[in-house]
């Protein structure tokens, strides 16, 4: 009920005090989950959907509406957004920061639009990194195992009487997957990522932190494509996946006299991406303002400024194109949040964003909290937020070429995806009710309930077939337009536990339930938004267990029980994790990694979507840590 989170109100507070679904996995659940990357850290979360689709790519959402390229959540590290703009979702293989280095990870499920802004709808994932003086020293690690290899050394000291650093520099390896035939894919890759944080303090009112960081990775995929410059062609080959960039980050935070705090932190971020036959060039800057104060005993306000420009060149692809090419967008935004203190344990809070956008133009997310603790170790919470997702590149200048149909006479048709330029934002109304308890001192229990509804869903209507004579041959084109033509509701929960059964053992149990009915309207023939529901399981089950068998060696062991997909042509799936860890002395550890799915299935996302879903079925992996 104390443990401190950021990412509810954008400021401090504890966890008791929170009118959200709110899960925290720190930097101990990390190092106990023998997890090696971040995806995988995220299946202890409840309400969060973890499908690997290939050894290189996953699905992954919340509450709701999963698919490779989930674009309702919204992903920050040390509250920077990391989301695509080419299509409001995230590349989790360019999420790459040491786990070594991460304090928390704060997950809220639901929406998040009034204190974050567009495309946090169904939830946020804030990746909250270590300050510099807790890694002081150096760091080695490495690890080789049947399915991955890596290594980390990094060094951290101190930079004069004013401030600490760190520097670092990661390599990693995965090995191709097992396709359905048996055979080995074409999506093994590598991954080269160095970066350094440093933390100075200037003055006793005033914090900076500044951070950057490199990557470069090799990757593959094998594809099954329309090749839109050699018509009629449909192909099925192996192809590279090539992204590189950097980024860099500043943060100044500044204690006023009067008690209050202000913050400014500024960000630039450069990608480039080759996939599909094509490339993506971007590039983003954010500048964001916020200040926190409290007016007087009752009211505590924070609020602030944002503008983010964003400038792409991308490059057209074996299927697809973009028009225009090159773009460069706008975002302003401004935000206010008041916690009003209604009685000693009774808090409401009210508030909105204001956004504008080059796609929709002004959108506002407005929300409300009631939280009330009647003692110490409850807290009751009430919640109703609206938030929207922003149109993206994908969404108002692709046309894509999806397949090819043979017509009588010799001909062929080109099915073909338009999207629409004046698309609207797709909203979300959410109601949600929560309970909280540290039942005992050894028992603590949260669940969360929610209602939500949403409008402006993306569709696609096909429209009527016409003639034309470029690219040559001359052929038929099937459009199929983009339209914002589809509702949707879904109702559902998630409850965990903690239970420290004793000194040296502890179990974490989660359920999760989500049920969602999808309504095209009158006019949406055909719905992209129809198959969400088949590709969200109804039900997800966890048990963590973290068992001490002596002072110095963990056997951490997690099961997870994921439903079917579709309705049922696609199986339910359990997995187990389970990690030995032996502290050999102080600066020393030794770990044992065991993953495997114990129901055979091509991909957790499924087992019916190509060649290029392939999946690991079972892998071990060993790693040494040495800090000195």
């Amino acid at each position: 009920m104390n443990i401190e989170v950021v990412s509810v109100s954008r400021k401090e507070q504890k966890l008791s005090k929170t009118g959200a679904a709110v899960f925290v996995i720190t930097q101990d659940d990390i190092r106990r989950s023998g997890a090696s990357n971040i995806p995988d850290v995220l299946r202890m979360a409840p309400g969060v959907n973890v499908a690997r689709v290939d050894a290189n790519a996953w699905a992954i959402s919340i509450r709701g509406f999963n698919s490779r390229y989930s674009n309702k959540i919204l992903v920050l590290i040390d509250g920077r957004s990391v989301y695509s703009p080419v299509f409001s979702g995230v590349y989790w293989d360019q999420i790459d920061v040491p786990l070594e280095d991460i304090e928390r990870i704060e997950v809220i499920r639901g929406p998040g639009g009034t204190a974050w802004g567009a495309n946090a709808v169904n939830g946020v994932i804030n990746i909250i990194t270590m300050n510099s003086k807790a890694t002081q020293g150096a760091l080695v690690v490495a690890g080789a195992g049947s399915q991955e290899s890596g290594s980390l050394a990094q060094y951290g000291g101190k930079a004069g009487s004013v401030g600490t650093w760190r520097a670092f520099s990661r390599y990693s390896n995965t090995e191709s997957s097992v396709n359905p035939a048996g055979g080995r894919a074409a999506d093994g890759w590598h991954a080269f990522h160095e970066g350094f944080r440093a933390d100075l303090e200037p003055s006793a009112r005033d914090k900076v932190m500044v951070q950057g960081d490199l990557f470069s990775n090799g990757e593959g995929q094998t594809l099954t494509t329309v090749l839109s410059n050699n018509l009629p062609t449909v192909a099925t080959f192996n192809a590279p996946i090539s992204p590189n960039g950097g980024d860099f980050q500043a943060r100044w935070d500044h204690a006023l006299q009067n008690g209050s705090e202000t913050s400014l932190n500024v960000y630039y971020n450069r990608l480039n991406r080759g996939d599909f036959g094509g490339e993506i060039r971007d590039s983003s800057i954010d500048i964001d303002f916020q200040h926190h104060v409290a007016l007087n005993a009752r009211n505590d306000v924070v609020w602030g400024l944002a503008y983010r420009v964003t400038s792409d060149n991308l490059s057209a692809g074996y299927s697809t194109q973009f028009s225009p090419a090159k773009r460069t967008d706008s975002l302003y935004s401004g935000f206010v949040q008041d916690e009003i203190k209604l009685a000693e344990s009774a808090w409401f809070t009210i508030g909105t964003k204001l956004e504008h956008n080059a796609y929709t133009g002004l959108e506002y997310e407005p929300s409300a909290q009631f939280v009330w603790t009647p003692t110490a170790r409850q807290t009751i919470w009430l919640s109703a937020s609206q938030a929207i997702r922003q149109p993206a590149r994908v969404d108002t200048d692709l046309q894509q070429d999806v397949a090819i149909t043979p017509l009588p006479g010799g001909t062929f048709g080109v099915v073909e995806y338009i999207s629409k330029a004046n698309i609207q934002a797709e909203q979300l109304r959410d109601y949600e009710v929560g309970y909280r308890a540290q039942l005992t001192k050894r028992f603590s229990l949260d669940i969360a309930t929610f209602r939500s509804y949403y409008r402006q869903l993306e569709t696609t209507v096909p429209g009527d077939p016409f003639f034309v004579l470029t690219p040559e041959p001359p052929h038929i084109v099937i459009p199929l337009y983009l339209e914002g033509g589809a509702r949707a509701r879904t109702y559902g929960g998630e409850a965990f536990a903690t239970w420290n059964v004793n000194s040296r053992w502890r179990l974490s149990p989660g359920y999760s339930l989500i049920h969602m009915r999808v309504i095209p309207d009158a006019f949406a023939a055909v719905s992209t938004a129809e198959a969400a529901p088949g590709d969200t399981p109804k039900h997800q089950i966890q048990l963590r267990s973290a068992f001490a068998l002596r002072p110095n060696v963990d056997w951490d062991t997690s099961v997870y029980y994921v439903g079917v997909l579709n309705d049922g042509p696609i199986p339910g799936y359990t997995r187990l994790d389970t990690q030995l860890r032996w502290r050999i002395r102080e600066p020393i550890e030794f770990s044992i990694t065991g993953q495997n799915l114990l129901t055979a299935r091509h991909s957790e996302f499924g087992d019916a979507f190509g060649v290029d879903h392939t999946q690991v079925q079972r892998s071990v992996l060993a790693k040494i840590t040495w800090r000195f």
